[in-house]
């Protein structure tokens, strides 16, 4: 990978875990695992409810500033905000 300019890293980190991880990688039906809360704001938000998985892949994460409002609440609701790490990052409630 050094060689190719590092290009495996080019997607994030899924396809070197993909290797990382060959033959303990196994599909999952599409429509439990829900993709784009990162950079989709027009999500339809019946689909996150029904998904068992909801990934915020993009830039817009719940926990920043620049995170969908709309989407905000489905991790909030998760976050124990007395954790020190969490604390330590200076994520506030809200």
């Amino acid at each position: 990978n050094l060689r190719s300019n590092l290009t495996m890293w080019k997607l994030g980190t899924l396809p070197p875990a993909l290797i990382a991880f060959k033959g303990h990688v196994h599909p999952i039906d599409p429509s439990w695992h829900m993709l784009g809360l990162g950079y989709q704001s027009n999500t339809n938000l019946e689909n996150v409810k029904k998904a068992a998985v909801i990934h915020y892949n993009g830039q817009s994460k719940p926990w920043l500033p620049i995170g969908f409002e709309h989407l905000r609440p489905f991790w909030t609701k998760y976050v124990n905000y007395s954790n020190d790490f969490v604390r330590n990052c200076h994520i506030l409630e809200s």
